[in-house]
């Protein structure tokens, strides 16, 4: 009877070990993921922020593009005007 009390302890000990065990490996892998996430949520507010810069250039870069192209219309104006002028007084 001694026996069975001696190997229902170790047993439980045994179980409570794994437990144990298993317990501590998920604290550790739940941290690891942790600073994972952490780590992608930094990046994805740095890329977040990239993002809106370049938004912000692309924009200026869009209205400088409108600007040369207005200002490209007035020089076709001028040179058309110009061309007139110069087949007016060539008559």
């Amino acid at each position: 009877m001694e026996q069975l009390k001696t190997f229902t302890d170790v047993l439980k000990n045994i179980i409570i070990g794994v437990l144990v065990f298993v317990t501590v490996f998920f604290v550790v892998y739940a941290n690891i993921k942790a600073t994972e996430a952490e780590r992608q949520t930094l990046l994805a507010e740095m890329n977040l922020k990239l993002a809106k810069e370049n938004e912000e250039k692309a924009k200026l870069e869009e209205q400088k593009a409108a600007e040369q192209a207005a200002l490209a219309t007035i020089e076709a104006q001028n040179a058309r005007k110009l061309e007139q002028e110069l087949e007016n007084c060539k008559k």
